[in-house]
C-alpha cells in the first residue's frame, strides 16, 4: 500500500544504459563539424560586407534589345544609344543585291533598312552614334566605355553594294572617336589624336543627371563589327553594362572598297537609282577614280 513499482529494467533517477546506435552518434558529430565552419563563413563574410571590404563586383546587366535601344531595369543607369547624323552618308552590303523583290525596296525608297540588315550591311567609311547615360539613384562614376570587337582582326571591306545618299552638310561636333582598324581600338579624344580618352577622364552621374555623347568609330582598311559595354564605379563596386544597337541594328563599319558589283545613290523621290560606275568616286575620297 502506498509503494510505487517501477517499469522493469528501469529505476528512478537511473539514465537508460542502452547503447546509442552508432550511425546516430557519427551523424550528430558530422553535423556539429560541418555546420560550425559554414556559419562562421556566414558571420565573417557578413562582417566584411558590413565595413566594405568585400572586394566584390557588381553583376554584368544584360544587354538591351528593343527599339529604341536601353538599359535593362536592374542596370543602375540608363543608357540608350541612337544613329548620329543620319541625314547622309553611306552603306554598304558585303554582297550585290540580285533578289528582285530588294531591289525593288531599294529603287522605290520602301523598306531600305529591312533590306540592310537582312543582307548585315555596315556604315561606311564612319558609323556616327549619339550614347545618352542617365544617372538612377545613387551616384557613381563611368570609367570608360570599352570597344569590345567580335573579330580580333578586321575584315576586307564590304564590296558587294553601295547606298549612299546625300548630306545635308555640316560638321558633327565628334567626342568621342576610335579607329576600328586597330587591332584594340579604344575611344581617343579627336580624329587623328593618340590621347586615350578615358585615361583622362572620368563621367561622373549624379542622380538623375543626364549626359549626351557622340562617338565616331571609323573604318579604312577593313570592316568590323563590336559591342560596346560601359564600365561604372558605385560605392567603391565595379559593374558594366552592355549598350543595345540602335533600333535593333548592330555596331558595324567598314571602310570603302575600290570597286562594289552596284552602286546607287539617293533620288529626289525617295528612292535610289543604279550608277552607270561601280567606284564610290563622290564619296570616299580614297577612291582611285
Amino acid at each position: 500500500m502506498g509503494s510505487r513499482t517501477s517499469r522493469p529494467g528501469t529505476s528512478r533517477g537511473t539514465p537508460d544504459t542502452a547503447a546509442e546506435p552508432w550511425w546516430r552518434k557519427h551523424g550528430r558529430l558530422l553535423y556539429l563539424g560541418v555546420g560550425i565552419p559554414v556559419i562562421g563563413a556566414v558571420l565573417t563574410a557578413l562582417a566584411l560586407n558590413g565595413l566594405g571590404l568585400g572586394g566584390e563586383s557588381e553583376p554584368a546587366a544584360p544587354a538591351a534589345t528593343g527599339s529604341p535601344s536601353a538599359s535593362p531595369p536592374s542596370a543602375p543607369f540608363t543608357v540608350s544609344a541612337r544613329q548620329d547624323g543620319d541625314d547622309g552618308g553611306c552603306t554598304a552590303l558585303e554582297d550585290r543585291i540580285s533578289s528582285p523583290r530588294d531591289r525593288a525596296e531599294i529603287v522605290t525608297g520602301g523598306d531600305v533598312a529591312g533590306v540592310v540588315r537582312r543582307h548585315r550591311g555596315a556604315r561606311a567609311g564612319e558609323l556616327a552614334t549619339a550614347l545618352t547615360i542617365e544617372g538612377g539613384t545613387q551616384p557613381l562614376t563611368i570609367t570608360s566605355i570599352d570597344i569590345e570587337p567580335e573579330q580580333p582582326r578586321p575584315a576586307p571591306p564590304f564590296a558587294g553594294t553601295l547606298l549612299c545618299e546625300a548630306s545635308a552638310g555640316g560638321e558633327p561636333k565628334i567626342q568621342l572617336y576610335a579607329d576600328l582598324d586597330s587591332t584594340r581600338p579604344v575611344f581617343l579624344t579627336g580624329k587623328g589624336s593618340a590621347d586615350r580618352y578615358f585615361d583622362e577622364h572620368v563621367v561622373t552621374l549624379a542622380p538623375g543627371e543626364q549626359v549626351n555623347l557622340s562617338a565616331t568609330f571609323v573604318a579604312v582598311k577593313g570592316s568590323r563589327e563590336f559591342r560596346l559595354v560601359v564600365r561604372y564605379v558605385r560605392n567603391g563596386k565595379e559593374g558594366a553594362v552592355s549598350v543595345a544597337a540602335p533600333s535593333g541594328s548592330r555596331y558595324a563599319v567598314t571602310g570603302y572598297a575600290a570597286e562594289y558589283g552596284a552602286v546607287y545613290s539617293g533620288s529626289p523621290n525617295g528612292g535610289f537609282r543604279l550608277e552607270d560606275g561601280s567606284r564610290p568616286c563622290r564619296w570616299s575620297p580614297a577612291a582611285p577614280c
